[in-house]
Order: C-alpha cells, then sequence, then structure tokens
C-alpha cells in the first residue's frame, strides 16, 4: 500500500465531502484539516500516540499532517469534509497556524455535527460543485470549532517543524510499504533515511505511537488479514507474502492482534449469511459515489 501521504485533489473548490465504507486505514497524513462524523458503527482513531473510540454520532478533527490511523471491527460508514487551509486564505489566513486539541464535550459535538450535516447535505445537492451555501456554511462551522474545540496557533516556525515531520513521516512509511514482505530491520530504514538508528527508533515512537517492531507486525497482520478474507492462498502462503519468518511466529502475532488464529479467523467469514460483508472488504476504506453517499446521509438523517 504505497502513497499513504495523500495529495488530495478537489477540483475547482478547496474542499471536499464525501462518505467512506471503511474497515481500516493505516497512518497516513494529508495536506487538510479532515472532519469525520461516524454515520454508521464504530471507529478506533489512533493519533499523537493515543486511541481515541468513537461511536455512532460522533465528531473528530484531524489537522493537517498530523499522522493518524483508523481502525473498525465491522465496516463503518464516516462522512468526511477535508478542507484545505488555502480555502481561508482571504478571510481568515490565521487558520493555517490552527492546531486543534483534544474533542469537546458530547453536547457540544451535537451542535457541531447538525452544521456538519448540513453541509454535507449542500455539497450533495448541488454535486459537488461549489455553491454560495456550502461556502458560507463552512466558514460557519469553522467558527464553531474554534469555539468548541480547544486548539492552539502554532508560530510559523513550529509549522515548518510539522511540515518536514509530516515529509520524514511520509518517507518511512513509503519504505515499510514497499519492503513489508521482506526482512525488515530499523537499520534498513535508518540507512536509507541517513538516520542514526537511536534518533530514529524515538522518532518512530513519538510519530506512530508505537515502536517499529510492533508497527511492521501490524501492518504484515493487516496484510495477511485481508489476504485471508480475500484469497484462498494457503498459511503458509500467506506468512510467506507479509514477510513472516515462519508459520508458528505468524499464528503468534496474528493471534495477538485480532483474538484468534489465522485459521480461525477465515473460517469466521466463510459462512453464508457473511458472504456480503466480505465483499465489502475487498478494499478496507471504500469511497463512496455522490450519489451513494447522498442516499446514506438522506437514511441517516431520517434516523436522528
Amino acid at each position: 500500500m504505497k502513497n499513504e501521504f495523500e495529495v488530495i485533489s478537489h477540483g475547482a473548490a478547496d474542499y471536499k465531502v464525501f462518505v467512506v465504507n471503511l474497515l481500516y486505514r493505516t497512518p497516513h497524513i494529508h495536506k487538510d484539516f479532515e472532519i469525520c462524523l461516524i454515520l454508521e458503527g464504530s471507529v478506533r482513531l489512533l493519533s499523537r500516540g493515543r486511541e481515541y473510540r468513537y461511536e455512532k454520532g460522533a465528531l473528530w478533527v484531524i489537522n493537517p499532517l498530523e499522522s493518524h490511523e483508523l481502525a473498525a471491527d465491522q465496516p463503518a460508514l464516516i462522512l468526511s469534509l477535508q478542507v484545505s487551509p488555502t480555502f481561508f486564505a482571504s478571510a481568515f489566513p490565521q487558520i493555517e497556524h490552527t492546531e486543534f486539541l483534544q474533542p469537546p464535550a458530547a453536547a457540544r459535538t451535537a451542535l457541531l455535527a447538525q452544521t456538519f450535516l448540513d453541509i454535507a447535505r449542500a455539497y450533495f445537492d448541488h454535486a459537488g460543485e461549489p455553491s454560495l451555501r456550502c461556502v458560507g456554511l463552512i466558514f460557519l462551522f469553522f467558527d464553531s470549532l474554534l469555539q468548541h474545540f480547544p486548539h492552539t496557533c502554532m508560530t510559523e516556525k513550529e509549522r515548518q517543524i510539522s511540515a518536514n515531520k509530516a515529509q520524514r513521516i511520509r518517507r518511512i512509511s513509503d519504505y515499510i510499504d514497499s519492503h513489508y514482505s521482506e526482512k525488515l530491520l530499523l537499520t534498513d530504514v535508518a540507512a536509507d533515511l541517513g538516520l542514526t538508528m537511536s534518533y530514529l527508533s524515538h522518532f518512530f515512537k513519538a510519530s506512530f505511537g508505537m515502536s517499529f517492531q510492533e508497527y511492521v507486525m501490524k501492518l504484515r497482520c493487516e496484510k495477511a488479514r485481508q489476504l485471508l478474507l480475500l484469497t484462498d492462498f494457503s498459511l503458509l502462503d500467506i506468512s510467506m507474502a507479509c514477510g513472516f519468518s515462519d508459520i508458528k511466529y505468524f499464528n503468534k502475532g496474528f493471534s495477538r492482534q485480532f483474538g484468534c488464529s489465522p485459521r480461525q479467523y477465515r473460517r469466521q467469514f466463510q459462512h453464508e449469511e457473511l458472504a456480503q460483508q466480505q465483499r465489502s472488504m475487498l478494499s478496507t476504506q471504500e469511497v463512496l459515489s455522490a450519489a451513494t453517499s447522498r442516499v446514506i446521509l438522506e437514511t441517516y438523517l431520517r434516523s436522528s
């Protein structure tokens, strides 16, 4: 899975609204503010070395260049708004230096969620084309975020440090994604980046919220899980394809990650009634079409 550093294209506008059917998303960063609202299911967000659990109706904010990871036990539907800092350039350029912190109380989140839903409806009503109503609602929404979400203002120096850090995270992620199926050591990544082992070890833990070994194991287990669900490859073949040194190591690592052996995990999804769910996992993050997104949004609004 390459290019985890997302460069979002918004076309004529500096914002985009869409619904995602998500099971798992590896640690990644992008250049935009991203606001997410759970329409169905529950999600674990890993960011800044901490894990947050969100249920249906919960809302959170991811800052530009902030590494984060998303995981769900069952496919979850998430409404996402991505807004480039340049969107506010003329009216509120300070937003480029704003960093949102912990989420607010649930009551305030509910008020923000309603405005977010209004944005989504206006966006889909105009088929994703720029509209004055959508633009106005986004400005109002961010004004509310600044009132209700704890935040800080970064200096230009801090912002540059953040950008440099994001670039390094991207290079690390790309290298691991290209070599996870091989024997992979921290020394390999350090040599590729021209860093010392000690520095990279500390940087990795601070940036990804886990050690290098933990991250590689997690990625390998996730790749193996996809192959267990979507192919009839043997356990040995999956083990080798995902970089495990032997089948015993594969079984131990997978069981620690998912609470059951690879064989047991595959058996759970062989039942006929789970066939549809298995097909939905062909992509662990599927961006739904505008038409489908609108139907899901209207269904959510009727049930709220």
